[in-house]
This record gives structure tokens, C-alpha cells and sequence, in this order.
């Protein structure tokens, strides 16, 4: 049994369109940032911590991951509401960030980390294209504010993979094929 340990739809989506048979069981792991905390270092103490299991589940195979925009070494989160959503658009607007998705694969007992990194160009906004945005998308279940799926949304272009802004690096999902191949439909 494949299990994901996350709630996000964009990342059910995309393990549904792998053709992948799996069931969803979230995992409710503190995502505070410590201080001091290096980006990186963060993703991947919150992408491990979501294969806390029980032992007597250890037959089958759990996913994780979790996804963090950085700007300037600084990781920009989630939006708490409009206000915070317009704070985090306005420092990426026409700035390059990096967005980072982990991957956590725990397979009979054997567990491995990976990330992917992709490079985000936001346009120029100004301040009433933002408030339009954050109206029309709500984005505030999205890292950075934002969806690169959204159409008219902030992005200018990008270099490395879409998935990994949608929220699962599906590049590195692949180079761990051994560990997942047979929930293939």
C-alpha cells in the first residue's frame, strides 16, 4: 500500500495523474520555523517529520513532502489572510525567488530525503493587480502566495520544473522509482 502523508490536492492530483493507486493519510507535524533555522535544513526536518509512523505499519510504502518559497535566504510561507498574502506579493514582485520541494520516501524501513529547487521570475506588480490576484485566487494555502497553475497569476517565467512549484518534485520522485514502482496501475 502506497500511503501520502499530505492534504494538498495538487499533490493528489499529481500522484493521480502518475497513475498511481495510494491512499491519503495527512500528517499533522509542527511547521514553525526554529530559529536560526537554514532553509533547507528546514524543509527537510519537516518533510521527515511527516513519515512519523507506527511500527506495526512499516509493509507499507509513505510519501512525503512539503514545498517552501526563499527569498533572499528567507522563507516566505503560507498567507494568513489578505494582508499577508498583499505583504508577500509585494516583496516578490519582480524579484527571482527559489521554491523548493522535498521528498521523503519510507519504504520498509528505508527512508530517503531528496529536494528539487526551481528559479520563479514574478512580473512587476503593482499594488491593485496584487489585490485583484489575491481576490480572484485566495492563494492563501499556497507557499509564497501563490499558484503557478493560476492563470494571470505572478509569474514571469521560471527555470526547472513546474511540479516542483505545484508542490512535489516529480523529477526526483523518479530517480527513486525502485522505491514505489510497484503501485503503478
Amino acid at each position: 500500500m502506497l500511503i501520502l502523508k499530505s492534504a494538498s490536492p495538487r499533490r493528489q492530483q499529481i500522484l493521480k495523474d502518475l497513475k498511481l493507486n495510494f491512499q491519503v493519510s495527512p500528517a499533522h507535524v509542527n511547521e514553525d520555523l526554529q530559529a536560526e533555522e537554514p532553509p533547507l535544513s528546514y524543509l527537510k526536518r519537516v518533510t521527515l517529520a511527516k513519515l512519523e509512523i507506527d511500527k506495526a505499519e512499516m509493509e507499507k510504502v509513505y510519501i512525503s513532502s512539503d514545498t517552501i518559497v526563499v527569498l533572499e535566504n528567507e522563507i516566505l510561507g503560507k498567507p494568513a489572510d489578505f494582508y499577508e498574502g498583499a505583504k508577500i506579493l509585494t516583496r516578490l514582485s519582480g524579484k527571482s525567488h527559489s521554491v523548493y520541494s522535498g521528498l521523503a520516501i519510507l519504504n520498509q524501513g528505508n527512508t530517503i530525503f531528496d529536494y528539487d529547487e526551481t528559479t520563479v521570475e514574478f512580473k512587476a506588480w503593482d499594488k491593485k493587480e496584487i489585490e485583484q490576484y489575491l481576490n480572484e485566487y485566495r492563494p492563501y494555502d499556497k507557499a509564497g502566495s501563490y499558484g503557478i497553475q493560476d492563470e494571470n497569476g505572478p509569474v514571469l517565467k521560471f527555470k526547472g520544473s513546474y511540479s516542483n512549484v505545484l508542490g512535489f518534485p516529480i523529477r526526483k520522485f523518479y530517480q527513486h522509482f525502485f522505491m514505489w514502482k510497484e503501485f503503478l496501475s
